[in-house]
């Protein structure tokens, strides 16, 4: 008897000091507000650079979607949302990043892609401008061996992540 009662004491021990997780759809960085509004509405990031590939905007813009989607509660909307980003695709490029010894040939390249995007939180129909022509860019090196064309798909994503990434944190207030 006095086993089972032991036995049932530490179960509940246990069991109360496991905590079923919270969720919450809070933005980093501004005091762990909830992000007002309840739509958001992404503009097609026009490329307006001239290497980038054919399905790039596509590809950036359905990212941006969908990191808005899993990160916020927001609603996303076509027209008239409560938060508008838009932006295009300004730079995509490749350089040569270091140069090996008794060669003209490089080690390694870098592949840079630039995003200028825009962010407006729209309350009580006024209109909040909360960043304008930010230039967001980020870079991944890769050895010069290997062909950019095979490459450009993961290198392109991988750069895409941390380009929606960073406008999310400038959007939501979680720009460190």
């Amino acid at each position: 008897m006095k086993n089972i009662i032991y036995i049932a004491f530490l179960l509940t021990l246990v069991l109360s000091g496991c905590a079923i997780p919270q969720f919450s759809f809070k933005a980093g960085g501004k005091g762990g507000e909830e992000i007002p509004g309840k739509t958001i509405q992404i503009g097609y990031f026009e490329n307006r650079s001239s290497l980038a590939s054919a399905n790039t905007s596509n590809f950036f813009t359905e990212s941006l979607k969908d990191l808005m989607q899993s990160q916020t509660k927001l609603s996303l909307v076509t027209e008239k949302g409560d938060w508008e980003i838009y932006g295009e695709i300004v730079d995509y490029k490749v350089n040569p990043i270091s140069i090996q010894a008794n060669s003209e040939n490089a080690a390694q390249n870098r592949f840079t892609m630039a995003v200028q995007a825009s962010c407006i939180y729209k309350k009580n129909d006024q209109d909040s401008v909360i960043f304008e022509n930010e230039r967001f860019v980020f870079f991944s090196d890769f050895d010069s061996s290997l062909n950019f064309s095979v490459q450009e798909e993961s290198l392109q994503g991988e750069v895409i992540e941390q380009i929606i990434q960073a406008i999310f944190d400038k959007s939501f207030g979680g720009d460190w």
